[in-house]
């Protein structure tokens, strides 16, 4: 059974009072703010880029304060921590829950896969205000993230994601 995990990022300098985006503009002014999303580790809401990530499988560490924004769209973001030495069969189970969701209209899924060097366990699921972090891929625990992924309070729930 995997290790569920919710911890607050202590990396993470503390923006001033009041300077931080709001719920009725969650957008920063840069992709390198400190108010970036919502001080957990993976943060699920917040904060966030104005432009979000086109969804597919990335090999590349994608921002944070961009994928966020594909969180506030009603996206699922799937995320994994590998050592140097990698973890082949965390990434394939990732793909292949990527590739298992339906394609939208546009033919994207509304989902991304990206590794995470900050992400305190070895893989994530994260969909709007939910997350679970394990050691190992448990697909039930992630399905049941992806479950609530346009749920009542997504800001724009439903949106296609670029592909």
């Amino acid at each position: 059974m995997a290790l569920a995990v919710a911890v607050a990022t202590s990396a993470c300098r503390q923006p001033a009072p009041g300077s931080c985006a709001s719920p009725q503009n969650p957008h920063l002014a840069s992709c390198t703010d400190a108010c970036c999303g919502d001080g957990q580790n993976p943060p699920t809401s917040g904060g966030h880029c104005a432009a979000w990530l086109p969804c597919r499988v990335y090999t590349e560490e994608q921002n944070r304060c961009q994928w966020l924004h594909n969180l506030e769209h009603g996206h699922v973001v799937l995320l994994y921590n590998c050592p140097a030495g990698g973890c082949p069969e965390i990434v394939s189970a990732l793909e292949a829950t990527w590739q298992s969701r339906p394609p939208a209209s546009n033919g994207a899924r509304r989902a991304l896969v990206s590794p995470d060097s900050q992400l305190p366990g070895a893989v994530a699921a994260i969909v709007f205000g939910r997350s679970w972090v394990g050691d190992v891929v448990d697909q039930a625990a992630i399905d049941q993230v992806i479950a609530h992924e346009d749920e009542a309070g997504v800001p724009e729930a439903g949106l296609l994601c670029a592909p």
